[in-house]
């Protein structure tokens, strides 16, 4: 927590009281501070947000990325309450998953409405089908290169399967294996394949020889139907 402290002390100095709030989000919010080393994301809200205050704090943040962290989302307090709808699914992972570190906690004010939840899954799934086709048009050739497309592929279809989840009213599960599986109780899912590709990318299990090529192949199709699955859904 060294570096975090130092970090807080530093935004304390520089923006005084229109520092707001220091939490982490995501997975590592439930860490043992003590083991909290590195790869922290971290959002910094302010009472209002200029150049001047980017800038004045520029240095401190370079400092902390070099730490081996995420750059931090900073915004406003404004922006924080005026973004539920278009970050349905990114704040609702965050009401989930956070700690206050220094400040206000501003999470009780959360609001994400269904409508815009399901929206926002719809768009990440187009944005994603789109990306991938490109990437199978210029990687298909290249098994490694793949590889690293389909562990960007499951990486997002895990938080999609996320927000999915939370549409219908039930608790995200912790593991990856175990968010599939919720999620197929909501959608028709290749759930052996799909849980194949996130063991994969955890580091649990490899691929077999000329197995990520079938999976490229499939891939094309299970994202049409999961667009088409998440299109249909009303709430």
């Amino acid at each position: 927590m060294k570096h975090l402290d130092n970090l807080i002390d530093d935004l304390k100095k520089i923006l005084g009281e229109n520092l707001v709030t220091v939490m982490i989000f995501g997975s590592r919010a439930h860490v043992e501070p003590e083991k909290l080393k590195s790869n922290i994301n971290l959002m910094i809200i302010l009472e209002h947000l200029s150049s001047d205050d980017l800038k004045d704090t520029s240095k401190v943040i370079q400092k902390w990325v070099k730490a081996e962290n995420p750059i931090p989302v900073i915004m406003s307090k404004a922006e924080w309450y005026s973004s539920f709808d278009i970050y349905a699914l990114e704040y609702s992972d965050i009401k989930e998953k956070y700690k206050i570190v220094y400040g206000q906690d501003l999470t009780g004010d959360i609001n994400v409405d269904k409508h815009y939840l399901r929206l926002q899954c719809e768009s990440e799934l187009k944005n994603l089908f789109l990306k991938y086709r490109n990437h199978y048009l210029m990687k298909i050739h290249s098994d490694r290169e793949m590889e690293k497309v389909a562990n960007n592929v499951i990486k997002t279809l895990l938080v999609i399967f996320r927000g999915v989840i939370r549409l219908h009213n039930e608790l995200v599960p912790e593991s990856s294996e175990y968010i599939i599986l919720q999620a197929a109780k909501f959608m028709e899912i290749d759930t052996e394949l799909l849980i194949r590709m996130a063991n994969v990318r955890d580091g649990k299990e490899d691929y077999k020889s000329k197995e990520i090529r079938k999976i490229s192949d499939r891939m094309i199709t299970i994202l049409q139907d999961l667009l088409r699955q998440v299109d249909a859904m009303r709430f």
